[in-house]
C-alpha cells in the first residue's frame, strides 16, 4: 500500500512539474558548421558541413539546466604546402557529445520562450577515419591514434521555444588540442550548430 501511495505521489507531482513548465524532454536534430584551427601555417582547415542527432533534457523554469546527448558525425579536409608538392588530408570524426548547460528564459509566455544559454560540452570520440591513411614523414598527422579519444568544449548560444518546437542557436569553442602526435601541433574544432527539437513533455 505504502509502495502504491508512494507512486501516486510521485507521478502526482511529476505532472505538476510538467503542467507547470518545469520539465521537458525530447528528440533533436542539428546542422553544425565546423573548422578545425591550428597553429602551423602551412596546414589549412576548410569549412565542412555535418549533422548530429540526439535527445534532451530541460529542468527549471526561469533558470534551467539542460543536458543532452548527441550522436555527430564531423569530417574536416586538412592541406598543406601548393602546387605540385600540395598534400591533403580527410579526417571524419564520430562521436557522442555531451553538453551540460545552464539557461535563462528572457521571455516566457505560454505557448512562447526566449532563451539564453552556456556550459561546457564533454566529446566522447566514437571513432576516426584519414583518408588517406599514408602521408610523407612531414604530414603531422601519421595515424588516427594521432587523434584524442575525448575533448573538452564550450557551447554558448540562444534559443526560441513555440507551443512543443525548440530551435537552438549555438556557437561552440574547442579548449582540448585534439591533436596526441608527436609533432607541435596544435588542433582545435569549432563548430556553428542550429538544433530543432520536440518537446515530448
Amino acid at each position: 500500500m505504502k509502495k502504491i501511495l508512494l507512486a501516486i505521489l510521485v507521478i502526482t507531482c511529476g505532472s505538476a512539474s510538467i503542467a507547470q513548465g518545469v520539465f521537458s524532454l525530447g528528440p533533436k536534430i542539428g546542422y553544425n558548421s565546423n573548422t578545425i584551427t591550428d597553429n602551423l601555417d602551412s596546414v589549412q582547415s576548410s569549412i565542412k558541413n555535418s549533422f548530429q542527432v540526439g535527445a534532451f533534457i530541460r529542468l527549471g523554469k526561469k533558470v534551467y539546466f539542460q543536458p543532452e546527448a548527441n550522436y555527430q558525425v564531423v569530417t574536416s579536409t586538412l592541406n598543406q604546402g601548393a602546387g605540385l608538392s600540395a598534400s591533403s588530408q580527410d579526417l571524419t570524426v564520430q562521436s557522442l557529445k555531451i553538453p551540460a548547460l545552464i539557461g535563462v528564459k528572457l521571455v516566457s509566455k505560454p505557448g512562447f520562450n526566449m532563451r539564453i544559454m552556456a556550459g561546457p560540452a564533454y566529446t566522447f570520440i566514437l571513432n576516426k577515419k584519414l583518408d588517406p591513411e599514408n602521408m610523407s614523414e612531414l604530414w603531422p598527422i601519421q595515424s588516427a591514434d594521432d587523434i584524442k579519444n575525448s575533448l573538452w568544449s564550450v557551447q554558448m548560444g540562444a534559443g526560441i521555444d513555440v507551443l512543443f518546437m525548440t530551435l537552438d542557436v549555438r556557437y561552440e569553442l574547442g579548449i582540448d588540442n585534439m591533436y596526441n602526435g608527436e609533432s607541435n601541433l596544435q588542433m582545435k574544432n569549432n563548430m556553428f550548430n542550429v538544433s530543432l527539437g520536440v518537446k515530448l513533455f
